[in-house]
């Protein structure tokens, strides 16, 4: 086979595969009231990320707002992550979810 023709079916391939790797995953942000240092953001966010089908975890101590990136396939559990912030001390307030491609 020639370099062109192997270029060309490695090229086909890896456009062809292209949107079959890209897998939605759901967000969740949520705004958090009370945090007032790194510290605080630091231990929402270790927590948050101890969650079965979490796949990352921000959290902003200049926006105060929680970012959490579930797994392909799972769905956040709101009450759950409420729960997590409340038990940290802080005060979970408006959330909203949407779904961005990886």
């Amino acid at each position: 086979m020639t370099m062109q023709k192997t270029a060309l079916m490695l090229m086909g391939l890896f456009l062809l595969s292209g949107p079959v790797l890209a897998e939605p995953h759901e967000v969740l942000e949520i705004d958090v009231a009370g945090m007032t240092c790194a510290f605080c953001a630091y231990g929402v966010e270790k927590n948050l990320g101890k969650l079965a089908g979490v796949d990352e975890v921000e959290v902003s101590l200049e926006l105060k707002k929680a970012r959490v990136v579930m797994k392909a396939g799972e769905t956040p559990d709101e009450t759950v992550i409420r729960e997590i912030i409340r038990d940290a001390g802080f005060t979970p307030k408006e959330s909203s979810r949407y779904t961005e491609e990886s």
